[in-house]
């Protein structure tokens, strides 16, 4: 079949067309495109991961099955987080800030991680702290990112300790755990997006914790002492209401 036209010699090729008639239009930031990119795949990513969900119910008599369906799992989680570390550390919507209770909102993300990962965090929460005018979703990445991190850097070898506090005029969250062996010198260039990381970094992961610090007028820090205690300090200051 001949799909080309009549006089294709002189038909101008279709990406000249679409170069000419986009010619005016605004050009979609990488923030856009990025958003929107995360937003289609949501739902084959979730689909995909309810196919793995029936398929680990179903197929029991095949250990070797059920290991490839569990890291399956494993990489569409991965991929999911890959896709919501880039829209926000590009912030792809604007914050809708909002006061929030730090706490409640810890509480909601520890509830999603599985079984095993909350029994190796432990929490130590202030007795009074302060509401937080902040990004409800923002938020739950941040904490949700921070948690991952020193998960993965623990290696299921040590606990992740999270502590809640006020430190001159700052509301404070503190991630700890023991990094033995971690190298210090590469701290800086975790924030760094798309260079080469450890196998315990995520990517654009804490590059989007600092940047969703910062677009709320906070900080984010990470040091590892000579004893090898890993922290990931978060503060926000705090605002009169």
């Amino acid at each position: 079949m001949n799909i080309l036209p009549p006089n294709c010699t002189s038909a101008p090729r279709y990406t000249d067309r679409v170069l000419s008639t986009e010619a005016n239009a605004p050009v979609a930031s990488t923030a856009t495109v990025v958003g929107q990119l995360a937003h289609e795949l949501r739902q084959p990513l979730s689909a995909m991961e309810a196919i793995t969900y029936y398929l680990h119910l179903t197929v029991v008599h095949d250990p070797n099955a059920r290991q490839q369906i569990d890291k399956l799992r494993q990489l569409i989680e991965q991929a999911g987080w890959i896709l919501s570390d880039a829209v926000h550390y590009l912030q792809s919507a604007p914050p809708r800030p909002a006061l929030q209770d730090v706490h409640e909102v810890l509480e909601v993300v520890l509830s999603r991680f599985s079984t095993e990962e909350q029994d190796a965090v432990f929490v130590d929460l202030a007795e009074s702290f302060p509401l937080l005018n902040v990004d409800l979703a923002q938020m739950q990445h941040l904490l949700t990112t921070a948690l991952r991190f020193c998960l993965r850097t623990a290696r299921q070898a040590y606990s992740v300790d999270v502590a809640t506090f006020t430190e001159a005029g700052q509301a404070v969250l503190l991630f700890s755990t023991e990094a033995p062996g971690f190298d210090a010198h590469c701290i800086e260039s975790l924030f760094s997006p798309f260079e080469d990381h450890p196998a315990s970094a995520a990517g654009l992961g804490l590059a989007s914790v600092r940047r969703i610090a910062e677009v709320h007028g906070g900080t984010c820090g990470l040091t590892v002492n000579l004893a090898g205690e890993l922290r990931l300090r978060v503060a926000f200051p705090v605002q009169s209401v």
